[in-house]
């Protein structure tokens, strides 16, 4: 039983009009919003509902390329479902580039599910997304 009153969220320190929207939150209002089922984004987007559920929870960062993907498959603009990065606000994950993630291995793992991999399986996603970094990069001078 929910005991929260009207007057809790009130009181609190920081007035809802001021507070920004994370990625995770922001997804689930528009897919809510829509009446869409996290399943039927999962399967469209080709990600699993529990990866899907983590990053609506603010539990995962998301990269733009799997974003571009959720907001296909919501039938929404990719601007209006991405929440940029705000060096002054950062509350929870923000949204990650190939970049990001080969420049840090706390990305890395975040990336990778939160769990450390063997050192073997990191050097090979490493491998793996440079090439798919350099492969971006020749494309888009075409």
């Amino acid at each position: 039983m929910d005991t929260t009153t009207e007057t809790d969220f009130e009181s609190s320190s920081t007035p809802l009009s001021n507070r920004r929207e994370t990625q995770g939150q922001r997804m689930r209002r528009m897919r809510d919003e829509r009446g869409i089922k996290q399943g039927h984004i999962s399967k469209v987007a080709d990600i699993t509902q529990a990866h899907l559920s983590r990053i609506e929870n603010d539990e995962s960062g998301v990269t733009k390329n799997t974003l571009r993907k959720i907001a296909q498959a919501m039938g929404v603009a990719f601007d209006d479902l991405y929440v940029p990065k705000n060096e002054k606000d950062d509350e929870g994950p923000r949204v990650m580039d190939i970049d990001d993630i080969l420049n840090s291995d706390a990305a890395m793992i975040r990336f990778m599910g939160g769990e450390r991999p063997d050192d073997a399986t990191m050097a090979w996603v490493k491998r793996s997304l440079s090439v798919i970094r350099q492969e971006i990069r020749r494309r888009r001078e075409y």
